[in-house]
């Protein structure tokens, strides 16, 4: 709050306040005076545990002042453990002050934290209503939180409940402030960032109950028997008394990436060298800009993208998402901004890249979300577009700020940032334990590295045997040896370099993978090159015995997941299938990385069975999104009824259908099927398998089949 609104509000509450109350003498004036300037400093630099006690003792010195009360009211919004006794306080002050307009902002607020979304809806359009020029930041606001508690209605509605989310509390988590948790792909190391009572320099200054007071500092913790280590400073190296952000690691875990306030925020580069972690560098190029915010990044598991944040001119809002590509000098280049499909007028932040290079995680102001910032996914298409954002819903979203989503190569466990009635601190690290999140296909392989049977560091070339291009760097520890890599399907060759000149190769074909493996192998390098041979077994052995664990190869992982209903004869007319796992981007008709290889499978069939012409049907649910039919209704000057969103909904289902349905269709063309063969229909959601009021009913329902038409 800006001290000339602070000046306003006193003055109007004071109006009709009576300020002879009987005072309580555990402060005196002269001590009141000085802590409402400490309160109100405070409060403007958002150090809200803080201005929360110094307000509730000015209160206690003086319970009808109502300054005191609203700003005790407003600072209990942000605490996760008293925000319900918000409404009471600000509610009182209401009842005192009712000419009073900004109290309506503050109530409405004040409800949106409690999840109790009609109520605030309601305050804050009767704050809208009396509003005047001098509200203008507050009315923008105020509508954007409207908005909010809109989405909130509906997201909130359809709770996720295969995610599991858990603070991870002790060791991690203190009544301080933890967040951007970064995590080394196969899990085994955690860095994030931490401001409290251990940061470097917190002995020389004034001790603070809440986080703002301190900088931040770069902190690390290692899993071990499935639990985290004690957490410690990552380093002198890294840490200063300024802020120090850890805010990327790469898949391997050998370089991080750091904010430093700087130049007014860039993003600088540290490199792990055994145990140690060298001195950060500002990145070369054209990532980090004069004059400009630079302070969240993701390194794709190649090494070639960065995804970064900046507050640049000329981009879409606040905060833009852009990515750089990595040049021939280890400069980054050819910045571009990523554009609306992902970017808004709002603040993005906080990019996350998938190992598996496409899937991108992010949060937003913007887009659909329900309070504060959101997580979202969106997954690159065929042409290198970002498809629409998915909002990851509740439980990992909540009416409160969540950040810094990062996912571990397997999917299966993701980690970020946030805070809420579930925190311990300020700002705490939560664990998601995802059950419906697209699960990657991509292999996670690992080991070590020796030179004539002692650990050592090596360089790591990945090569494309289709095309020998270099698909990226990796490196092994110089110390421990340990390398981490992730390989999405494909075939490749694996130059393994050491400083003084020996190489080993190895090559693997990941051409059919359709699921998540993990893959141990260790690269032995002799001096001697008679030795050689105890570098066995090779990657593709590997791969054959990690699937033969299970009862497969390579060839049934490829064929293992069509319907078992699916017999290769016979193959009558009429008979239908459905094919599993044919996805498409919300909204969309453009196909998924995982659909195409679903339809690979089919391509088995039709091949086999060339004397049959099938049909491939598309289907939808029948939910109906009631919010957003409305507003297309208004935007259209049309009055809205039920019967004319469902004319509307059927309609619209139909078209959606037979364009997914097409698009099946000439995905099967562009790989050798005869045009003749294939018959596309979009049935929109006029033939339903199953019940369209539950989720799993729903998703029955949303299908894609095929149906054998005729047979010569």
């Amino acid at each position: 709050m800006k001290t000339s609104l602070r000046l306003l509000t006193i003055l109007f509450l004071l109006i009709t306040v009576n300020l002879n109350a009987q005072e309580e003498e555990k402060l005196t004036k002269k001590e009141a005076k000085v802590m409402e300037e400490k309160a109100d400093l405070n409060f403007e630099e958002k150090n809200y545990m803080e201005a929360l006690d110094q307000f509730t003792q000015l209160y206690n010195f003086k319970p009808n002042d109502l300054y005191y009360k609203l700003m005790r009211g407003i600072c209990l919004t942000y605490d996760p453990d008293q925000k319900e006794k918000a409404i009471e306080v600000i509610e009182q002050v209401k009842i005192t002050n009712p000419e009073y307009n900004l109290v309506n902002f503050y109530l409405g607020k004040a409800y949106a934290v409690n999840y109790e979304f009609d109520k605030a809806v309601g305050f804050f359009n009767m704050f809208l209503t009396r509003a005047t020029q001098d509200d203008a930041t507050q009315k923008s606001l105020a509508a954007q939180m409207i908005q909010n508690c809109n989405n909130a209605k509906e997201i909130l509605a359809d709770t996720i409940k295969q995610n599991v989310i858990e603070n991870i509390k002790y060791p991690i988590n203190s009544q301080y402030s933890e967040y951007v948790p970064v995590i080394s792909a196969d899990e085994s190391v955690m860095i994030y960032t931490y401001r409290g009572i251990k940061s470097k320099g917190a002995d020389e200054i004034e001790q603070s109950m809440g986080s703002e007071a301190y900088t931040e500092d770069v902190f690390i913790s290692y899993k071990e028997n499935g639990a985290w280590t004690e957490p410690v400073s990552i380093g002198d190296n890294i840490n200063s008394k300024d802020h120090d952000a850890a805010i990327a690691l790469s898949v391997d875990g050998q370089t991080l990436f750091v904010y430093k306030t700087d130049g007014g925020g860039d993003i600088y580069v540290s490199h792990l060298s055994g145990k140690k972690w060298s001195k950060p560098v500002a990145l070369k190029g054209d990532v980090n800009k004069k004059n400009s915010w630079e302070g969240s990044c993701s390194l794709s598991a190649n090494g070639k993208l960065l995804y970064f944040t900046s507050d640049r001119d000329g981009g879409l809002g606040g905060r833009d998402i852009y990515k750089a590509e990595k040049q021939d000098d280890g400069s980054w280049g050819n910045v571009v901004n990523l554009g609306n499909s992902i970017n808004t007028s709002f603040n993005d932040d906080a990019p996350f890249i998938h190992p598996d290079n496409i899937t991108l995680y992010f949060s937003s102001q913007g887009h659909t979300s329900i309070g504060g910032y959101d997580i979202f996914s969106s997954v690159l298409d065929g042409n290198g577009n970002f498809g629409e954002p998915k909002n990851l819903g509740y439980p990992i979203n909540t009416i409160d700020d969540n950040r810094y989503f990062v996912l571990s190569a397997s999917g299966k466990t993701g980690y970020y940032s946030g805070g809420g009635e579930n925190s311990i601190g300020e700002q705490d690290i939560f664990k998601i334990i995802t059950g419906k999140l697209d699960q990657p296909i991509l292999a996670l392989l690992l080991g070590k590295v020796y030179f004539n049977d002692v650990l050592t560091g090596s360089t790591m070339n990945l090569y494309r045997q289709d095309n020998g291009e270099l698909e990226g760097t990796y490196v092994s520890n110089t110390e421990t040896g340990k390398y981490v890599m992730t390989l999405t399907p494909g075939s490749y060759e694996i130059e393994v370099e050491l400083e003084s000149g020996e190489i080993v190769r190895d090559s693997i074909r990941l051409n059919d993978l359709t699921e998540y493996i993990v893959l141990h192998k260790d690269f032995r390098i002799y001096s001697d090159s008679n030795m050689l041979a105890n570098n066995d077994p090779d990657l593709q052995a590997v791969l054959d015995a990690e699937l033969n664990k299970t009862g497969k190869t390579i060839d049934t992982l490829f064929t293992d997941n069509i319907d078992t209903d699916i017999e290769l004869t016979p193959m009558d007319a009429g008979r239908t299938f459905t094919l599993d796992n044919i996805e498409y981007d919300f909204d969309k008709s453009t196909l998924r990385a995982a659909s195409k290889v679903e339809l690979d499978r089919l391509l088995v069939i039709l091949g086999e069975h060339k004397d049959i012409k099938v049909e491939i049907s598309s289907h939808t649910d029948a939910k109906r999104n009631v919010v957003m039919a409305k507003k297309i209704f208004k935007r259209k000057g049309i009055v809205y009824t039920k019967e004319a969103h469902d004319k509307m909904s059927k309609a619209y289902n139909n078209r959606l259908s037979q364009r997914r349905a097409q698009s099946v269709v000439n995905y099967l063309i562009s790989k050798g099927i005869v045009k003749s063969r294939l018959v596309a229909t979009g049935y929109g959601e006029e033939k339903p398998k199953a019940t369209n009021d539950t989720d799993a009913g729903r998703q029955l329902n949303r299908r894609t089949e095929f149906k054998v038409l005729e047979k010569k």
